[in-house]
C-alpha cells in the first residue's frame, strides 16, 4: 500500500468514527424525551384547614363501619374518587362576562336682578352728579354645568379537560384535588394548572367534574416560549414607562 492509499483510508476511518459519534450523541439525546423551554418546576399547593375541622368524626362505636359527617357514599365504593392518589376528570368551563357604564349630567343657571328708586334723597344727589348713577341697579346672573361618561367591560371565557389527583381526604370526606398539565408545540410551552376541594357526590358517573363544582379553585393557564416572549415590551421600554413622568 502507497503513501497515499494509506492517508485516504486513515481519513476515511476518522469521518466514520466521528459520524458514529454523532449518531450515538443524537440518539441518547433523542432519548431524554422533549426538552422544555426552560428549566421547570411543576406547582404544589398545600391546602391548610382549619384546626376545629382537622379532627376526624369519632365512629359510632367501636368497630363501626359508619361515621358521622362521612358520606353514605363510602360504605359502597365505585369507580368514583374517592382515596388519596385516585383520579378525577374536571371539565373547566369558565365564563366572565362584566359590563358597567355610569352616565352624569349636570347644568345649573341662575340670574337675579334689583332696583333702588328711593334712599333717603340720595339717589337724587347722585343723579344730579351723574345721570348715570340713578337709579342704583344691581344684577348678577351665574351658569355651571358638568357632564361625565365612562364604561367599563371585560369579557373572558376558558374550556379544558384536566384530569387531576387527590392530594387529600379532609375530615368531612370532601377531596382536595390537584391537576397540571404541560404542551409543547414548536418552541412554545404551555402550563394548565388546576386545584381544589370537591365533593364526592359532585362527581358524576364518568368521573368527571365541573369547574363550577369546585371550591377555593385556583386555575392558572400559561405560557412561555418564542410567542410569548414576542408579546411582551423590551425591558428598556418597560423600564422607560414606569419612570417617564409625562
Amino acid at each position: 500500500m502507497n503513501p497515499t492509499q494509506l492517508l485516504s483510508r486513515i481519513v476515511s476511518d476518522s469521518r466514520r468514527r466521528t459520524l458514529g459519534a454523532a449518531l450515538a450523541v443524537a440518539g441518547l439525546l433523542a432519548g431524554c424525551g422533549p426538552a422544555h423551554v426552560a428549566s421547570y418546576t411543576p406547582k404544589r399547593r398545600e391546602y391548610e384547614l382549619p384546626e376545629s375541622a382537622k379532627e376526624a368524626p369519632e365512629s359510632t362505636s367501636p368497630g363501626s363501619l359508619w361515621n358521622d359527617g362521612r358520606p353514605a357514599s363510602m360504605l359502597f365504593t365505585d369507580a368514583r374518587a374517592l382515596r388519596v392518589n385516585d383520579l378525577v376528570v374536571i371539565k373547566v368551563e369558565e365564563v366572565a362576562d362584566a359590563r358597567r357604564s355610569a352616565n352624569t349630567d349636570i347644568d345649573r343657571s341662575s340670574e337675579s336682578s334689583a332696583e333702588i328708586s328711593q334712599f333717603l334723597g340720595l339717589l337724587e344727589k347722585l343723579k344730579d352728579i351723574d345721570p348715570a348713577l340713578a337709579p342704583a341697579k344691581i344684577g348678577g346672573k351665574s351658569s355651571s354645568g358638568f357632564k361625565g361618561k365612562g364604561n367599563t367591560g371585560r369579557t373572558e371565557y376558558l374550556s379544558a379537560t384536566v384530569p387531576a389527583v387527590v392530594r387529600k381526604v379532609l375530615p368531612n370526606g370532601n377531596l382536595f384535588v390537584e391537576g397540571h398539565r404541560v404542551i409543547l408545540v414548536n418552541a412554545e410551552e404551555q402550563h394548565f394548572y388546576i386545584s381544589g376541594v370537591v365533593r364526592p357526590i359532585d362527581i358524576d358517573q364518568e368521573n368527571s367534574v365541573k369547574s363550577s363544582m369546585v371550591a377555593d379553585a385556583e386555575i392558572e393557564f400559561v405560557g412561555r416560549g418564542v410567542l410569548t416572549d414576542n408579546q411582551k415590551q423590551g425591558w428598556f421600554s418597560n423600564l422607560l414607562g414606569k419612570i417617564w413622568p409625562f
